[in-house]
C-alpha cells in the first residue's frame, strides 16, 4: 500500500508540475487586469485623468496638506524638549487629522482611477473577449488560466503568456476604430 502511494505521488507530481504543464502545447495564461491597464487607451485615459482639474486639485490638496504634515513632525523633532505636554499633544493631534486628510483625498483619487478602469472594462469588454478569443482560435489553445489564479508560471515565456500580445492586439482594434 505504502509503494502504491508513493507511486501515486510521484505520477501526480510529475504530472502537474510546472514544468510539464508550459511545454504542453495548447496551455496559455492571461492577465485581464494587466490587459485593461496596459492598452494605450488606458494610458491615454488615465492621462486625461491625471491632468483634470478635480484630480490635480486633490493632488494638490494632498501635498499640501503633506508638506504641513511633515513640517509639524520636523517642528516637533526639533522643538520637542521645549514644548509643553499640552502644545506636544495640540501639535500630534493636528499632524493626525492632516494625515486623516491626506488619506481621504488619497481614496477619493484612488475611487476617480477606479472610474476609469471600471469604463475601460465596460468599454473594452468585448472587444478584448474577441481579441481573446480569436487568439484561442489562431494559436490552438485548448486550456487558458487567468494569471490571478495562479501561484506561479513564467511571465516572460511568450508561448505561455499571452497578455502582451493581447494588448498588442487591442491597440490595433483601438487604432482602427
Amino acid at each position: 500500500m505504502r509503494n502504491f502511494s508513493i507511486y501515486l505521488t510521484s505520477v501526480l507530481f510529475s504530472f502537474f508540475s510546472l514544468p510539464s504543464i508550459a511545454n504542453l502545447e495548447g496551455v496559455a495564461v492571461i492577465d485581464y487586469q494587466a490587459i485593461f491597464l496596459g492598452t494605450d487607451l488606458a494610458r491615454t485615459s488615465f492621462e486625461e485623468l491625471r491632468e483634470s482639474n478635480d484630480y490635480k486639485e486633490l493632488m494638490e490638496e494632498a501635498q499640501l496638506k503633506d508638506s504641513d504634515r511633515l513640517a509639524l513632525a520636523e517642528e516637533l523633532n526639533k522643538d520637542a524638549s521645549t514644548m509643553s505636554d499640552e502644545e506636544q499633544a495640540d501639535k500630534l493631534k493636528k499632524a493626525q487629522s492632516l494625515y486623516q486628510d491626506i488619506q481621504f483625498l488619497t481614496q477619493k483619487m484612488q475611487t476617480l482611477e477606479n472610474e476609469v478602469v471600471q469604463k475601460l472594462q465596460a468599454n473594452q469588454g468585448p472587444s478584448v473577449q474577441k481579441v481573446v478569443n480569436d487568439l484561442i482560435v489562431a494559436k490552438k489553445i485548448t486550456l487558458l488560466f487567468n494569471s490571478q489564479a495562479l501561484l506561479a508560471y513564467d511571465q516572460a515565456n511568450p508561448l505561455l503568456n499571452i497578455t502582451p500580445e493581447v494588448i498588442e492586439l487591442l491597440n490595433q482594434v483601438n487604432n482602427k476604430e
